[in-house]
């Protein structure tokens, strides 16, 4: 089991001067052991994929969206629970298709029982490191990649860090969409994916994250991410093979970030997620 780190500074003692980068940092760690250690939390995230599709021509060929909206409460004690109601949809016009789940614990083993919209339900088994949202990918970011965070401002009572994620290959949405998801369903698929990612893949900028810190109650409120360049870089990774296998500059295909794309993870309620049954 992983080792859950204690904070390293009291609110009172950050809270008597402005930031430095010693005490910053004992800010960020402080963040993320309550996050880890927190018995219960509220992570709400509002995730947009958006990009034009443009014909050599210069005519958009198709507008792809997909705008995904998930809120978890998470309860950790007695065992974990996770209630998680989405909401989704593949065109900013078409309403949002709503539905829920709850994953728990049952004779030993994890269960996530989906409703639909419909509300008919159907139940799975599921493996506990498999479990959302401590698996996603902004939970294991922070939890894993602390050390790589630098802080950067701080006003009315906030602290902002800036985390240029060192390993994208380990991100799942950035697998998916650099298209190298298939490698991971191999035997070694996690090092197949780094060395498919070094050779293919040499200049692909990374997702950066930015992490807002509450700093009296040391803890992390909000987080953004944003991959638009790593999106532009894979793909110009994608037209230089093109290009070098003797496709002509002019007659790719061209894609282009929309201003809705992006990412946004809300954290709250530390503590005092309200308990809820398991229909």
């Amino acid at each position: 089991t992983e080792a859950v780190p204690t904070p390293t500074a009291t609110a009172a003692e950050i809270g008597q001067e402005s930031l430095t980068s010693s005490n910053a940092g004992e800010l960020f760690e402080s963040a993320v052991a309550n996050l880890q250690n927190a018995i219960s939390f509220q992570m709400a995230a509002h995730v947009v994929r958006a990009y034009q599709v443009i014909e050599p021509s210069g005519a958009t060929k198709m507008v792809v969206y997909g705008e995904f909206n998930t809120d978890y409460a998470v309860m950790r004690l007695p065992t974990l629970r996770v209630h998680a109601t989405y909401e989704d949809r593949y065109d900013p016009q078409d309403d949002l298709i709503k539905h829920e789940s709850y994953t728990y614990q049952e004779n030993g083993k994890y269960f996530a029982r989906f409703i639909e919209a419909s509300m008919a339900s159907y139940v799975e088994e599921i493996d506990l490191q498999h479990i959302q949202p401590m698996v996603g990918d902004v939970y294991q970011t922070l939890v894993t990649y602390s050390g790589q965070a630098r802080f950067v401002t701080e006003g009315d009572g906030v602290a902002v860090y800036i985390l240029d994620h060192p390993e994208w290959y380990r991100l799942e949405g950035a697998v998916g969409f650099a298209d190298l998801g298939f490698l991971g369903l191999q035997e070694n698929g996690e090092q197949l994916i780094k060395q498919y990612a070094a050779e293919h893949f040499p200049n692909v900028k990374t997702v950066r994250f930015a992490i807002y810190v509450a700093i009296s109650e040391q803890v992390i409120t909000k987080v953004l991410v944003d991959d638009g360049d790593f999106m532009d870089s894979v793909w110009a990774e994608v037209d230089r093979a093109l290009i070098e296998g003797g496709e002509k500059p002019e007659n790719l295909t061209r894609y282009e970030v929309m201003s809705a794309n992006g990412a946004e993870y809300l954290f709250s309620d530390y503590n005092q997620v309200h308990d809820f049954e398991i229909p």
